[in-house]
């Protein structure tokens, strides 16, 4: 890898490179004072863009280096519309519009440097935008930039290796606002009340998690009643018809009250068409017109639905960190989480909802000890864990669970107590069958002592 000058015989001087996989040939002809001087100016060239990481460019067949809008416009054109999802290409196209024609717009595909993107993510940090966000923006930039490598525009990609400037503070579950379990209550009860029509799909969503797009792509060959589960295969994002997020069919759990509200449905859609005479649509959840929902008429409907109930306002996108928080809750596993969500990896499971895992696990330290003699002791058990859950805000704080005790006394004497249980802050504290241990025997000091106690006494 670099820069030769070697001689053909009868032809004159060629300058070779062989720069990151692009290899360039210039030819000199007899000069071989101009070719060395060329080798020597393009070595040294390469060796600043190893040391800075800035990108350099190699020769083109004309001479020019297109503009990074020019450049950009054409990347969108033959690689992100064939090969990416209508959303994603809507998103590139939307930052590239709004932070980086602005930023680098004008100037050639080398002439953009580190420094550029080290102003830029300050500027966008300065403003308050999340490390996510950044992130965001930058994506069509840098991939852009190794398409240009490929095209042997430039040979190293500026945008690369940004993330130490990325760091921010905020907390991997800060985007989340999940209804608690009374707010869903409420929700649901105020729909089936006010729009009939809209429960059977906010209860869908609140039970199985699915992502909006996901929702509005179910159909009923998707629906296996008699194994009580869902078939995602599709999304609808921006009304187009897409694959799921991680381009994978999953399974999810039905609730037996979501599979008797979704059967009916299905029979109450099965009567109708038979009534008109038509085939029935396939499409699970319809907009008010029979046609099937899109993105906009369902987040507007939501929010009346939250209004006319009361609630808060909260994102369509949060019913799902609701499920999560509710199946959590319900002493679920990080796996089976994972699986329902459909996440690509558990670590995104676990980096979005670890601070709603309750538990202590001292126990499992304490069982590396030596075996201990039984009048031995390993001392006091402190009232906190290294390992359990931070405090968090009073938004998220809500979701949290505590112990809670309670003993009495019945009236012949014996105690009744109220086991230690998870329960939910939000949620209805459930009603539990009462622990009853016969009555205390005499202790040894009152036998001691000579005094007697009778017994029931």
């Amino acid at each position: 890898m670099g820069v030769k000058l070697p001689e053909r015989p009868g032809k004159g001087w060629y300058v070779f490179t062989d720069w990151n996989g692009q290899r360039k040939a210039k030819f000199f002809g007899k000069n071989k004072a101009l070719a060395k001087a060329f080798a020597d100016k393009l070595a040294a060239k390469l060796k600043w863009a190893e040391q800075s990481g800035e990108a350099v460019t190699l020769a083109t067949k004309d001479g020019t280096i297109p503009t990074v809008a020019d450049y950009l416009t054409e990347w969108l054109r033959v690689y992100a519309e064939p090969h990416c999802k209508p959303s994603t290409t809507g998103e590139y196209r939307k930052v590239i519009e709004k932070h980086l024609l602005p930023a680098f717009g004008e100037k050639r595909l080398h002439d953009v440097t580190r420094t550029d993107l080290k102003r830029l993510i300050a500027s966008l940090v300065a403003k308050g935008r999340t490390k996510h966000t950044i992130h965001n923006v930058l994506t069509p930039l840098k991939e852009a930039y190794h398409h240009a490598m490929d095209d042997g525009l430039v040979t190293s990609n500026p945008v690369a290796h940004l993330g130490r400037f990325l760091t921010t503070r905020e907390p991997a579950d800060s985007h989340i606002d999940p209804l608690t379990a009374e707010e869903v209550r409420q929700l649901l009860h105020s729909t089936q009340a006010r729009r009939p029509s809209l429960y059977p799909l906010f209860l869908c969503a609140v039970r199985t998690g699915l992502r909006q797009g996901e929702l509005i792509g179910l159909q009923w060959g998707d629906v296996d009643f008699h194994g009580r589960f869902l078939e995602i295969r599709r999304a609808i994002v921006r009304r187009k018809e897409t694959t799921t997020k991680t381009h994978k069919i999953r399974r999810v759990d039905m609730s037996p009250q979501l599979r008797t509200v979704l059967q009916t449905l299905h029979e109450t859609r099965q009567l109708e068409a038979s009534l008109l005479g038509q085939p029935m649509p396939d499409w699970v959840f319809l907009s008010p017109t029979g046609h099937r929902l899109n993105d906009d008429l369902l987040r507007a409907a939501f929010h009346a639905c939250l209004e006319a109930a009361g609630l808060r306002r909260v994102r369509f996108h949060d019913l799902r960190h609701t499920f999560a928080s509710l199946l959590i809750q319900q002493s679920a596993k990080p796996k089976y989480v994972q699986q329902q969500l459909g996440h690509g990896s558990i670590s995104i499971t676990l980096d979005i909802y670890s601070h709603l895992f309750p538990g202590d696990d001292r126990h499992v330290v304490s069982g590396l000890d030596d075996p201990q003699g039984p009048m031995e002791t390993t001392g006091d058990v402190g009232t906190e864990s290294a390992t359990q859950a931070q405090p968090q805000p009073d938004a998220l704080r809500s979701v949290g669970t505590e112990a809670i005790e309670s003993v009495r006394e019945g009236e012949s004497g014996e105690v009744r107590e109220w086991p230690n249980r998870a329960v939910s802050k939000t949620a209805v504290l459930a009603t539990g069958p009462w622990v009853r241990s016969p009555p205390s025997p005499p202790n040894q000091a009152c036998r001691a002592t000579g005094l007697r106690i009778m017994a029931g006494g």
